[in-house]
């Protein structure tokens, strides 16, 4: 199967946006000095590291500016992207469902969910003087046997793999808590499938309107068909 260059990628997913922030008029006329760097350029740097293995915004970043400087030639520093990729959140939520309404992810009715991992500051460093401070917390991600500082996110993905919806809560949040802020966001009747942190029949009867299965522990009774229970997570 043919590849597409990282070129045509960033290339690609920029006039997406672009096009879309113009139909959703969120190009502002300029005041005062222009920017230096676009919403969209921003947005579509964001976008284009879901398609990367960087788990780190700073490696990132470099990794543009050594190759790709060309495509951004107003690539800012860190510190600025960052607090502009902040600033940009509530847009960037309203991107995504739009391209999941285009996708077709609201009329599925079939759902993986799972969280993983996201780690905001090196677990040992201070966090006295951190911009995380009071949002992320301490967590523990048994499947990894990883203590970290940061959040969790939690996300329900058709079963193809395209993401539907999410969300980020802090590390120490519980696997049943933390699916409370999403599941509300899929159609009643949708059949969710979930790993083991999702175990526990209190908590699958307060959502009566969604069907949860989960992979059993090996000493519970009842198991699941071999087909869902032989699902990785």
């Amino acid at each position: 199967m043919k590849q597409i260059s990282m070129e045509d990628l960033l290339t690609v997913v920029f006039v997406l946006i672009d096009d879309w922030c113009k139909a959703q008029c969120y190009h502002k006329p300029g005041i005062g000095r222009k920017e230096e760097m676009t919403d969209s350029e921003i947005l579509t740097l964001i976008m284009a590291m879901s398609f990367m293995e960087f788990t780190s915004e700073r490696h990132y970043l470099e990794f543009i500016r050594a190759n790709y400087k060309y495509l951004f030639p107003n690539l800012l520093d860190q510190s600025q992207y960052n607090r502009r990729a902040r600033h940009l959140a509530p847009i960037l939520d309203l991107l995504r469902s739009a391209w999941a309404n285009d996708l077709g992810v609201v009329f599925q009715k079939y759902f993986l969910l799972d969280t993983t991992p996201v780690i905001a500051v090196g677990y040992r460093r201070s966090k006295s003087h951190s911009d995380f401070l009071g949002s992320a917390n301490y967590g523990y991600c048994p499947a990894r046997k990883l203590k970290y500082f940061g959040y969790k996110l939690v996300m329900l993905s058709t079963l193809d793999g395209i993401p539907g919806v999410f969300e980020l809560v802090p590390a120490n949040t519980d696997e049943r808590a933390a699916a409370d802020q999403i599941l509300d966001r899929i159609p009643p009747g949708s059949l969710v499938i979930g790993d083991k942190g999702f175990i526990g029949e209190d908590w699958q009867s307060t959502w009566p309107e969604i069907n949860i299965l989960t992979q059993h522990r090996t000493n519970q009774k009842e198991q699941l068909p071999i087909a869902i229970g032989s699902c990785s997570f």
